[in-house]
């Protein structure tokens, strides 16, 4: 065991399970800092790997867009029209799974093809399942106590009106399913870019200072969402960045933040007395 995991565990036996708590950040950012190299310097690897991110991230803005979708992928389905468009049965869910496809590309795709062209492995950022099994009760807390804010939440008609975001999710247990389910590979795809990819390409020049260069692209990704939550997400993405990082896993996050998705949709649905859905089917 590294020099600075015996003195702060050495802290936690002296102060207790709240001290524990209280001071679990600074000391899981003492613990990540022993993995920083006193001699690195920033240089190319890092310098093209924010270049990477940032074209990461332009692909899926910009790909992953409804104007895209429509001059892409609408003619394709038959819909030649933009105006007409819209109302077709299915267009709602083509649009969102255009989406998805390209956060997966951006986030996730366009890294690997980095890192392989580099000779290194997908499974050394943050892609271990142990320590997301080691800590699962840590993450399954956390969205208990988020899951009754949501529930309270889900009372407003303005958190009515924005969630689900495919709105046709109640339509069908068929609509509701897809939707999840690559709503679900999106955190994936996402939570590998900001909490794995991002954070292990600067973790030996910059230590525990790259949670808070992630922050700032990480934020940036709500500014359509509310004030309150794009706020919110600077610190829920440090506490998460911060879990992966220490234990260099991904999946955590990626859970903790579908269950949350999940739960903010069904909560929608269920005062806007769309749950459960239609019949299981197109």
């Amino acid at each position: 065991m590294n020099e600075p995991a015996l003195k702060t565990t050495g802290a936690v036996a002296r102060g207790g399970p709240w001290r524990a708590l209280v001071t679990w950040l600074p000391r899981a950012w003492a613990e990540i800092d022993a993995d920083r190299d006193p001699q690195a310097r920033f240089g190319y690897r890092e310098g093209g790997a924010l270049v990477v991110a940032a074209l990461g991230l332009a692909i899926m803005y910009f790909g992953g867009s409804e104007m895209t979708f429509l001059d892409w992928v609408a003619p394709l389905l038959g819909y030649d029209d933009p105006l007409t468009a819209r109302v077709q049965p299915l267009y709602e869910i083509a649009g969102l799974l255009h989406w998805v496809a390209f956060c997966v590309l951006g986030y996730l795709v366009v890294p690997a093809i980095w890192l392989a062209a580099h000779g290194e492995r997908l499974r050394d950022y943050h892609l271990g399942w142990a320590g997301t099994g080691r800590h699962l009760v840590v993450y399954l807390s956390i969205f208990a106590v988020m899951a009754v804010g949501i529930v309270v939440a889900s009372r407003s008609p303005s958190f009515q009106l924005m969630y689900p975001m495919y709105q046709q999710a109640g339509r069908s247990w068929f609509d509701l399913i897809v939707w999840e389910l690559a709503y679900g590979l999106q955190f994936f795809a996402l939570e590998f870019f900001f909490r794995g990819f991002m954070l292990h390409s600067l973790r030996r020049v910059l230590g525990y200072g790259a949670i808070f260069v992630m922050a700032v692209p990480y934020c940036m990704l709500h500014f359509q969402k509310p004030f309150l939550e794009c706020v919110l997400s600077i610190f829920g993405g440090i506490i998460i960045g911060t879990m992966a990082m220490r234990w260099r896993s991904v999946w955590g996050g990626a859970l903790l933040h579908w269950l949350i998705a999940l739960t903010m949709d069904v909560s929608a649905m269920v005062h806007r007395g769309e749950f459960p859905p239609g019949p299981l089917g197109p």
